[in-house]
């Protein structure tokens, strides 16, 4: 069994791969051309590429040898993918969690307590990979020192405009501009809007 990606073709004649996954099966095919038979290959089955598990319809004409094929395909795609977006992903990991961090505390996202265990389970077993490679640096005796939010470099805003995505972080830019111009005014028009007060 092959388990063959579709692929299109876009106006410059640049092809991309698709969402459908196409199950060509290899089989002796008898027809007035070859009496004694012809070795092809033919689609019996299609999925969507990012299915984790087979679809019931699939499950039913796929063989068990087959399906076995298929968790083993599954599993390479997989991994193709980790290496593909593994480095981007670590690359900007600090950058997105600032993001995720800041707009979670002034209330431009939220999550659920499921969503948070994740992230609790997923960023302590980070941690430890980077401790266990020599990447963490020893913990500093005294007092932390304070976030500056101003010393950070910020990304452009890449979201889509008109999108929530773009405004969420579009909001975030200005305050931290303005935070940025005037630590102590900032501080204070914050207070007050959150006192309801008129400065």
């Amino acid at each position: 069994m092959q388990f063959k990606i579709v692929r299109h073709r876009d106006q410059q004649g640049i092809y991309h791969e698709g969402s459908t996954v196409q199950c060509l099966r290899r089989m002796r095919e008898v027809s007035p051309e070859f009496p004694e038979g012809k070795n092809v290959q033919r689609v019996v089955a299609k999925f969507d590429r990012v299915a984790r598990e087979l679809p019931a319809d699939v499950v039913s004409i796929l063989t068990p040898e087959e399906r076995e094929e298929w968790a083993v395909w599954r599993e390479k795609q997989d991994e193709a993918h980790l290496q593909s977006v593994a480095q981007y992903e670590l690359d900007t990991l600090a950058e997105s969690v600032r993001v995720a961090r800041m707009g979670l505390s002034n209330g431009y996202a939220t999550t659920t307590m499921e969503s948070a265990v994740s992230i609790r389970k997923e960023v302590r077993a980070l941690l430890r990979v980077l401790t266990e490679q020599g990447l963490m640096p020893e913990p500093v005796r005294g007092r932390p020192e304070k976030d500056e939010e101003s010393e950070i470099e910020w990304l452009p805003n890449f979201a889509t405009l008109g999108t929530p995505e773009f405004e969420s972080y579009q909001r975030l830019l200005e305050q931290h501009a303005r935070r940025k111009a005037d630590p102590k005014t900032v501080g204070i028009r914050e207070e007050n809007a959150i006192t309801g007060q008129s400065s």
